[in-house]
């Protein structure tokens, strides 16, 4: 596993907010239908920093927000 520097932990974080604001924005009631995953998603592909975020987290941001638990930030 290569070694992950600050730069790339903080373009991940960045990433995490974007995201986690999307999800928030759009789920205001924790509950999703399809239209909505897949606005979420189109919008996660989008991100800025993605590939930072996929070397800290393991997952791309769609999936790693698409666990309940993990929605709150």
């Amino acid at each position: 596993m290569p070694l992950i520097s600050e730069n790339v932990l903080k373009n991940a974080e960045k990433c995490k907010k974007f995201v986690g604001k999307v999800v928030l924005s759009i789920d205001k009631n924790n509950v999703l239908d399809e239209q909505m995953e897949a606005l979420i998603r189109a919008l996660s592909n989008v991100a800025p920093f993605e590939k930072d975020f996929e070397k800290v987290y393991g997952m791309k941001p769609y999936d790693y927000f698409m666990n309940p638990a993990n929605r709150m930030l």
